[in-house]
Order: C-alpha cells, then sequence, then structure tokens
C-alpha cells in the first residue's frame, strides 16, 4: 500500500512541475508582448553619417561653382605690374590678358590708328573689346568695311567676343562718353596684341587688317 502511495506521489510530482512550468512561460510570452506593446512604433533611423553626405557634397558642389565663376569673372584689381606699364607707354601688349584693367579711371589720351600686317592663314578672326579703365557706360560700335557689325554696345570690364574679316578695315566707333573718354582695350586673336586707345564721340579709330 505504501509502495502504491509512493508512486503516485512520484507521478503526481512531474505533473506538477509541468504546469508551473507552463506557468512560467505563460508570465514570461505575457511580459515580453506588453513591453513590446508598451514601446511607440520607432522608423529605422538614417545613420548621421549618412544625413550628412548630402550636404557635404552640396558643400563641395557650391565652392566648385563659386572657384569656376571667380576664376572666369575679369579682374576688378587694376594691373601695377612692369608690363602693364609698358602697354600704357606703347599702347599695345602681347602678354596681358584678356580682360585686363590698366586705370582706375579714365583719362584721355591721344586716338590712334593702326595698320596690322599679319599672317593669318584663315578668312576670319576673333577680337575681343573692353574698357581698361572705369566701367562708366562708355559705348562703341563696331564697323567692318564702313557696315555696322551689330548695334552700339556699352564696354565693360568683362570682354565681348565678335568675329570679322583677317583682311580689311575694322573701325571702333565712339557713341557715348560716360565721362572722361572712351578708353577701350582690343585683342586681335590673329596676332595675339592687345591694343589700347581712345575713341572720340563721333568719330572712330581704323584698324587696317593686311597680310
Amino acid at each position: 500500500m505504501n509502495d502504491r502511495r509512493m508512486q503516485e506521489k512520484q507521478q503526481t510530482a512531474p505533473q506538477n512541475n509541468t504546469a508551473n512550468d507552463i506557468i512560467q512561460n505563460f508570465s514570461s510570452d505575457t511580459d515580453i508582448r506588453n513591453s513590446h506593446s508598451q514601446q511607440p512604433n520607432q522608423e529605422p533611423q538614417t545613420p548621421k553619417t549618412e544625413r550628412e553626405k548630402p550636404l557635404k557634397y552640396f558643400g563641395w558642389f557650391c565652392i566648385a561653382i563659386f572657384a569656376i565663376i571667380l576664376a572666369l569673372s575679369p579682374s576688378n584689381t587694376v594691373d601695377t605690374s612692369e608690363a602693364a606699364e609698358q602697354a600704357l607707354n606703347s599702347g599695345y601688349s602681347t602678354i596681358l590678358a584678356l580682360g585686363v584693367r590698366l586705370l582706375s579711371s579714365d583719362e584721355t589720351t591721344a586716338a590712334r590708328d593702326i595698320d596690322i600686317v599679319h599672317s593669318h592663314p584663315q578668312d576670319t578672326t576673333d577680337i575681343w573689346i573692353w574698357d581698361f579703365a572705369a566701367e562708366d557706360g562708355d559705348y562703341v560700335q563696331i564697323l567692318v568695311n564702313g557696315v555696322p557689325l551689330g548695334n552700339a554696345f556699352m564696354i565693360r570690364h568683362r570682354p565681348v567676343q565678335l568675329n570679322i574679316p583677317a583682311v580689311g578695315s575694322i573701325q571702333v566707333l565712339g557713341i557715348r562718353d560716360g565721362g572722361g573718354g572712351i578708353t577701350y582695350a582690343l585683342h586681335f586673336g590673329l596676332n595675339g596684341t592687345t591694343y589700347f586707345n581712345t575713341a572720340p564721340v563721333g568719330g572712330y579709330n581704323t584698324f587696317t587688317l593686311t597680310r
């Protein structure tokens, strides 16, 4: 009889242990679900370094654009080099850059007609014209063999590029003086030379091109 009770007791113990395990597991699962339900839905956050990359690239892009604009913009600084002084004295230069400024204000100088003999093989060439002194509202008009090449325009520090015949006469007609004289620089691509001149109002300088 006692042996039977002992067997029943041994059989009951595992059942109790199993029930306890189930209750504990259920409690643990409930706690986990509750903890998950209490946490708000959160979207995955992009790492800080990933967020900063577009801003970094945009910053470098802006810097590059600014550098390009600065490089292409004409200088507002007057060139006081020895080469610039020689250009003022002689009236021409083969080494100064396009758009160079030689004076901070206009100074009246003698208007000159210039003959250019060259060996340019092509029928046309490019010229660049700009104001090498003060940008004060001087207007000129370019004529080719007496015929206007477009309308009159204001010369500025930024060079204006035009295409002309390689042989013939080029006139720079003075239309309006913004003050102190119509000072201009004219660069010819066919000989790589820049001429610094003054156009009289209502008159013109003639550049005669021959081979």
